[in-house]
């Protein structure tokens, strides 16, 4: 139950109509999802038509680790590598019910791949279950998803009273470069994750809780924001003492059904697939970020761009927004349970393992809630606050953003599958993806 005051806080979020149009907000969302797929779509294609050689299979990046030639459908590469996160969401989506050890030729390393069910599930879906087409499908969704976050990116600018072309912020992040280049579950889970907070803004608890549910079977991090929604909704009932009531939707069906899911997974595997999860990739608070950003310091080479300078930019532009949120988040008419998930999202991306943080060739893509969440805040700032002090910060956020996704972008289109076996020669080939010899090896992992 929302109460009175709560309305009263936030009321360039409640209800979208005239009096809260922003310019270009009739249209504003399409044009920005347009452009945000139309740029995934560019992508793709350069990749397809560079590095991956016109086979579309390539994307997946199946390793020989986890893989057995002679089972694994035909047309699919192997590489002399570990592989990359997409070969397990291509095996689940050839029979999102298969969850076996080993299956269509690929092993899975532990069962917490099987808690990431969403987008495969949702290709398996859309391609009817032909397994020739899964592999363009898998592209078609995360293509489909950068547009959904370009639509919603809309809307939160629209909120906040600005043109919706600055909701293009949100699909502008460079970890979602590497997702749809290697058919990772990124960028379905953040739109499941935005879509279900504007459900809430909309005061539509119940189909916030079904995306928020979805959202959470297709990348576990969504439950970080549903954590939010309980811990706002359970305060106000004690402090407003009131009962449950049907906004509490939002919070409960998303928890209870991913609860089902691990029991599920339990049952087949034997395994808790959460705990799996946390155990290889928690750490002690803040000493990944700051072992990687000592190591990286260290590897700088003012003779060329390479891939450590590429990720102090990006880290730069993760620093900036959060910096930005947190200097203004009094300022923002955000609602409460979104400026409590951005501070939860910041933390957890503290606790992770060094190998995440560590990683030079997963272009953060495991941070992109917080860089989501930052940007919303912002959006959210009225502009006239907002332009009063820190103007110039959405522009160079948009400046900071685009070098680093043009970095990104280079390396995914001219990487070639000879840098990629050499770099993986030897003791390199306990590595996830490519990774040049400078980089320490890192191992196959949910968050990478």
């Amino acid at each position: 139950m929302t109460t009175q005051r709560a309305r009263a806080a936030t009321p360039s979020v409640g209800r979208p109509g005239p009096a809260h149009a922003a310019p270009g907000v009739k249209y504003g969302p399409w044009l920005c999802a347009l452009i945000a797929a139309a740029a995934a779509t560019v992508l793709v294609i350069a990749r397809w038509a560079t590095w991956a050689k016109h086979n579309i299979g390539n994307f997946i990046l199946v390793g020989q680790h986890f893989a057995n030639p002679a089972q694994v459908p035909r047309g699919i590469p192997i590489q002399p590598t570990y592989g990359y996160d997409g070969q397990y969401f291509y095996r689940l989506a050839l029979d999102p019910a298969d969850l076996s050890h080993t299956a269509f030729g690929i092993s899975v390393d532990h069962s917490y791949r099987f808690m990431r069910i969403g987008y495969p599930l949702l290709t398996w879906l859309l391609s009817g279950g032909q397994h020739s087409v899964v592999p363009d499908v898998l592209i078609v969704v995360n293509i489909l998803a950068v547009g959904a976050l370009g639509y919603l990116g809309a809307v939160f600018a629209a909120d906040g009273g600005r043109n919706a072309l600055w909701g293009l912020l949100v699909p502008c992040y460079f970890g979602i470069v590497t997702s749809v280049s290697r058919d990772t579950a990124e960028p379905l889970a953040a739109a499941c994750l935005l879509a279900g907070l504007v459900a809430m803004r909309r005061r539509r608890p119940v189909l916030a809780g079904v995306l928020l549910a979805y959202g959470a079977l297709t990348r576990e991090t969504a439950m970080v924001g549903v954590g939010a929604i309980a811990i706002m909704r359970v305060l106000t009932m004690v402090r407003e003492r009131r009962a449950p009531g049907r906004e509490d939707v939002a919070w409960v069906l998303p928890s209870v059904v991913f609860v089902a899911w691990q029991v599920v997974i339990y049952a087949v595997t034997g395994s808790v697939a959460l705990a799996t999860d946390g155990g290889r990739n928690a750490g002690l608070p803040f000493s990944a970020p700051v072992h990687a950003l000592l190591t990286n310091l260290r590897h700088i080479n003012s003779s060329h761009f390479d891939q450590y300078d590429l990720w102090l930019l990006e880290l730069g532009a993760l620093v900036l927004c959060c910096v930005a949120a947190i200097v203004t988040i009094r300022a923002s008419k955000a609602p409460s349970w979104e400026k409590l998930a951005f501070l939860l999202y910041v933390v957890e991306i503290c606790l992770v393992n060094p190998n995440t943080w560590n990683s030079l060739d997963a272009d953060m893509r495991s941070f992109i809630e917080v860089y989501l969440m930052a940007v919303i805040l912002l959006l959210s700032v009225p502009a006239g606050q907002l332009g009063a002090r820190f103007g110039w910060v959405l522009p160079v956020i948009g400046v900071w953003v685009l070098a680093a996704i043009a970095g990104v972008v280079q390396r995914r289109l001219t990487i070639s599958f000879g840098r990629l076996e050499s770099a993986f020669a030897g003791p390199r080939r306990r590595a996830v993806g490519w990774a040049p010899p400078r980089q320490p090896p890192v191992p196959a992992s949910g968050t990478v």
